[in-house]
């Protein structure tokens, strides 16, 4: 009996009241918003040395990221020793600077401005300095404040450390969850639209960084030439005001101009008015380079914004939000309107997104994998494409029968199955070693005992996957098709011949002597990227281990997990689908 349907009522009332519930949720838990969205932001930028410890190593997820928190903890506890002493340095000497400068300026209040005008500054200072007072006595006189506010930093720390953890470790599969909850027929253009938004937060916070350093390394060098004292904490202010677009290299220049009005040159010798006029200058070619040359490459054009739009972004949000809304409202004002134009073209049915090079290929698409249009299809080639010899699970099966009163056959099979799939990556670590090392004889004496350990057939024994060869021809005239595989290159054409697989049905093959490292690090899949031109995320891994795939999802590739080979469903769910074999994948493509 099948379950009657709500009627458009029900349906609105529903709604309605999970619109009211969430709201009222946000609103009774408005204070972890910001730790939220600061984990989020620690996800997005971690992952890039997490996908790099991946693909360089082929490790785990989970062992990937715990690496990256243990040298991350490291370098938090060696830092201070290390930089702090000179970065409090740089810092005290700017300040000292910034004191004499207000100095200077007392000095100057009882001078007429135009117009008969005096600045007080002296009532300012007095005014700030009293502000100053009352803030540190509210603070002081309320112990229980600053107890509460010290247990509530370090609680927020520790949420936005464990939230960001299990963000990097399995963000894939929260990405692959909400894709799944889209419409099959509206899954491309949210994937369109999500590529999109990622290159945009992508270039922002990756060129914002880069941007920094670069801005505090030309200023420094700049003003040491022009010999201007604390050209250091300068530097490291005009590098962190990067982050305040359009406003903070103002504010900075501004600063640096006025220090210098009342400094003296230790290399032109120049003081005063003159010395301020050139260290101007320095400042406005330097954002003359940054406008023309640095933004649009570090940056990129999908982020750039009228500095008039950008201007009222930044103040509005630094009023609103505070400091999170200032060094987020670039990216998300254009994440705005890229939203808008999207919903603008839809509105008035035109095309919502740009026609790329790969839209445009002579490749038909038949399907979507993870809401992907696959244009190329990497094959592994043991347990994918060919069949393995699991005759090692059978005799130590057969071996172990004295336990079957405490282990029966099938928990022992299972367990042994288990330690076969969690050798394959020790074993490809080893034989990567030797080839490194051109121990090619160590390689071939060991090579049968490797085999059998991942259940490679012999050579001479090798058989393709029943009518796998009738999914490859089907497949090729539709889509780019490679193989990769940890066997030498011979053994992969004696095999192919002998299959009938080797009649142009693969554009490129990966083997043995093409990689310094071989699967699962990424090397081989990006061999094959690089050789057909494709972006990584138009291409498909199929493979039989959760371990192979790892290397596919690191490379940003879609992947497929086939149950022929050595893995069974509970280790392949991390895969974007799963297939009994390979010829499966004609119902998807």
């Amino acid at each position: 009996m099948t379950s009657r349907r709500w009627n458009t009522v029900t349906k609105i009332i529903v709604s309605s009241t999970l619109v009211l519930l969430a709201i009222a949720l946000l609103i009774t838990f408005r204070v972890m918003i910001a730790p939220t969205i600061v984990a989020f932001l620690l996800s997005f930028i971690l992952s890039y040395p997490v996908n790099w410890i991946q693909r360089r190593t082929g490790w785990a997820r989970t062992t990937t990221v715990a690496v990256l928190y243990v040298v991350l903890i490291a370098l938090l506890a060696i830092t201070p020793a290390l930089f702090i002493s000179r970065l409090m340095e740089m810092i005290n000497s700017l300040q000292t600077a910034l004191e004499s400068l207000i100095v200077d300026l007392q000095a100057q209040a009882n001078l007429p401005l135009l117009g008969g005008l005096n600045l007080p500054v002296d009532q300012l200072l007095q005014d700030a300095g009293a502000l100053l007072i009352n803030i540190l006595a509210s603070i002081t006189s309320n112990p229980f404040l600053v107890a509460r506010e010290v247990t509530s930093r370090i609680l927020t720390v520790i949420y936005v450390s464990v939230l960001n953890f299990w963000l990097l470790k399995d963000m894939y599969k929260l990405q692959r969850f909400m894709l799944d909850q889209v419409p099959s027929d509206l899954q491309e253009d949210v994937r369109r639209l999500a590529q999109e938004l990622s290159m945009i937060w992508n270039a922002f916070l990756r060129g914002q960084i880069v941007l920094a350093l670069v801005v505090g390394v030309i200023t420094w060098v700049a003003l040491v030439i022009v010999g201007m004292p604390n050209a250091g904490g300068l530097a490291l202010l005009a590098g962190f005001m990067e982050f305040l677009p359009t406003v903070g290299p103002g504010l900075s220049a501004t600063i640096g101009v006025a220090l210098s009005l009342f400094s003296k040159s230790s290399t032109l010798g120049l003081e005063g008015f003159s010395f301020a006029l050139v260290v101007l200058v320095v400042y406005m070619i330097q954002a003359q380079y940054e406008t023309i040359n640095l933004i649009p490459r570090l940056v990129g054009r999908r982020v750039r914004l009228h500095p008039a739009v950008t201007f009222v972004g930044v103040i509005s949000s630094a009023l609103v939000f505070g400091l999170l809304g200032v060094l987020l409202a670039t990216p998300l004002i254009a994440s705005t309107r890229t939203i808008l134009s999207y919903i603008y073209a839809k509105l008035f049915d035109l095309e919502p997104f740009e026609q790329s090079a790969s839209s445009q290929t002579t490749v038909r698409i038949r399907g979507l994998i993870a809401g992907r249009k696959i244009e190329g299809i990497v094959f592994d080639l043991d347990g994918a494409v060919a069949q393995l010899n699991l005759g090692l699970i059978d005799t130590i099966v057969e071996r172990t029968s004295w336990m079957e009163r405490l282990v029966d056959e099938a928990q022992r099979r299972h367990i042994v199955h288990r330690l076969l799939v969690m050798l394959e990556v020790p074993v490809h670590f080893l034989m990567s070693q030797l080839i490194r090392f051109e121990l090619y004889e160590e390689l071939e004496r060991f090579l049968p005992t490797f085999n059998r350990l991942r259940g490679h057939a012999k050579p001479e024994q090798m058989e393709a996957v029943p009518q796998v060869l009738d999914a490859l021809t089907e497949l090729a005239p539709h889509y780019r098709l490679g193989l990769i595989s940890t066997r030498n290159r011979f053994t992969i054409d004696q095999f192919l011949d002998r299959s009938g697989l080797n009649s142009g049905l693969f554009d490129t093959v990966i083997a043995q002597e093409d990689v310094r490292n071989l699967m699962p690090h990424v090397e081989g899949l990006m061999k094959i990227s690089d050789a057909w031109q494709l972006p990584p995320n138009t291409m498909l891994v199929v493979s039989d281990t959760d371990a192979n795939l790892r290397s596919g999802r690191a490379a940003n590739m879609a992947t497929a997990g086939v149950l022929s080979g050595l893995g069974e469903r509970s280790d392949l769910e991390d895969a974007d689908i799963i297939i009994d074999d390979a010829t499966e994948l004609c119902e998807w493509l």
